[in-house]
């Protein structure tokens, strides 16, 4: 099985468990990364839980890494711009998601709405590609293929991989489904069976 990082600080919200590490994803404490080899994963999931600082003096990892034809998926509310032409996120209303998902479960948790998105993007890379917009039709996550010889995606907010992981609903398909999308976007780009 091919890995995939998962990048954040050291928090009890950004620990991975043993389903997890089953699915291949390996826990990165974000400041380990000047001293990771990244090529070791075939995409990288960077939650909200970072440093921004930090990522910011680190931004020529990211860059290298997407040049190599690596894969981001970034659920950081980005107030700096450490991805290659990820612009910076700006407060949203609540949107909807993916494939098989009712989009009731994604906007409601326990019976409170506002988990799935807390921003948008006014601006977008040239050649982005929007997956999901919000109810104004403001973009809340987006792919980026051409921008670097890798592919970077985006969210505006909330790690859906960790919040949707234990739901009883169909937004529990969610973090299977993001890893699924990196290792095919991997394949396509490495053109490799993961």
């Amino acid at each position: 099985m091919k890995y995939i990082g998962y990048v954040a600080i050291d928090i009890q919200f950004a620990r991975l468990r043993q389903k997890d590490r089953d699915q291949g994803l390996v826990f990165i404490d974000m400041y380990d990364l000047p001293n990771t080899d990244l090529s070791a994963y075939v995409g990288l999931i960077i939650t909200n839980y970072v440093d921004e600082d930090f990522m910011m003096a680190h931004k020529r990892l990211f860059e290298d890494y997407l040049n190599n034809g690596g894969v981001i998926f970034s659920f950081a509310e980005m107030s700096q711009s450490y991805l290659p032409n990820a612009p910076i996120w700006y407060r949203s209303p609540i949107a909807t998601m993916f494939e098989g998902i009712d989009p009731y479960d994604l906007n409601y948790r326990r019976g409170v709405k506002g988990f799935f998105t807390r921003g948008y993007f006014k601006e977008l890379p040239d050649g982005a590609e929007v997956i999901v917009e919000d109810q104004l039709g403001a973009p809340i996550i987006y792919v980026d293929r051409a921008s670097t010889n890798g592919t970077l995606f985006v969210g505006s907010g909330t790690d859906l991989y960790q919040v949707y992981r234990d739901e009883e609903s169909s937004a529990n398909r969610l973090p299977a489904q993001i890893l699924d999308t990196i290792r095919e976007e991997y394949a396509s780009r490495k053109g490799a069976h993961v």
